[in-house]
């Protein structure tokens, strides 16, 4: 299941890869007291007190005929170990109207596993682009901090490394033109060079946010962090801008894991706090 929506000249289109793994909020936000989950449990856990990941990517395309970009390219072919299913990204977007070969720009939010697992193809151990006709963006500063060998994992040297020696790694830093309506925004601190994607097109603006956030709940409590944040200082800091931007300026908002029937959505006032609208 796919959603679209338009932004301008721009349509952007969530590309399913894989249902994640069921998340147990004292685990991952082990600083976040049980009862303060409370004003949230009926949209933001499931009636088990859990709540599940999403893997995706983001598909743009130009109402120009220029080439499409893929945003993220979720967790990998699989199978998975919690389902013992493969990865769902390239059939989702062969269901699109999409191939590999029609993507020419891939745009990396940041480089953990579950954004990079469909970077690379293996034929007999040898890697090869699994979208032959795109140049592969990625934040210098996640380049930098994951190649030294204190950082190093299998994810990033299986699925980031090898696109140097390919020839279509893109290293780019701060605030990046792409193409004329696409950019990224650096908002650092789940990895040391995390970014989101800005589209603004016919005074529209969306935003595809990577991990930002990961639960709907954090929209209103900007400063709950997940284990998965690298720095929480920083990633807080970004969190609240971005988000704060995103609801004084209307922005509508791509969200990197939201279950598919929220995923989209605008960040509104309600009350005292800013919250989830989903569109």
């Amino acid at each position: 299941m796919s959603k679209s929506l338009s932004i301008g000249d721009f349509e952007i289109t969530t590309v399913q890869d894989h249902r994640g793994t069921d998340r147990d909020p004292s685990q991952i936000y082990p600083d976040v007291p049980g009862t303060a989950w409370d004003p949230y449990r009926g949209f933001a856990l499931d009636p088990d007190g859990f709540y599940r990941s999403q893997w995706r990517g983001h598909l743009i395309r130009p109402s120009d005929g220029g080439p499409a970009l893929l945003v993220d390219t979720g967790m990998g072919p699989g199978p998975h170990d919690h389902t013992g299913m493969p990865g769902e990204l390239l059939a989702s977007l062969s269901a699109l109207g999409v191939e590999p070969e029609d993507i020419g720009i891939v745009v990396i939010t940041h480089t953990h596993g579950d954004h990079i697992g469909w970077n690379v193809s293996y034929d007999g151990g040898t890697p090869r682009p699994t979208f032959p006709n795109a140049r592969y963006i990625v934040a210098r500063a996640d380049w930098e901090h994951y190649s030294r060998q204190e950082n190093s994992n299998e994810a990033f040297d299986r699925s980031v490394k090898p696109l140097e020696g390919l020839g279509v790694l893109e290293l780019v830093e701060g605030v990046h033109e792409i193409r004329p309506g696409v950019s990224t925004l650096p908002t650092n601190g789940h990895t040391p060079g995390h970014q989101c994607i800005l589209v603004k097109s016919g005074g529209q603006t969306g935003v595809v946010t990577g991990d930002l956030f990961h639960n709907v709940a954090q929209i209103s409590e900007q400063d709950w962090c997940p284990i998965f944040d690298w720095d929480t200082t920083i990633s807080t800091r970004s969190r609240r801008e971005l988000l704060g931007r995103a609801e004084r300026e209307g922005w509508t908002v791509f969200s990197g894991h939201l279950g598919i029937d929220k995923s989209i959505g605008k960040v509104v006032r309600s009350g005292e706090k800013p919250s989830w609208q989903p569109l």
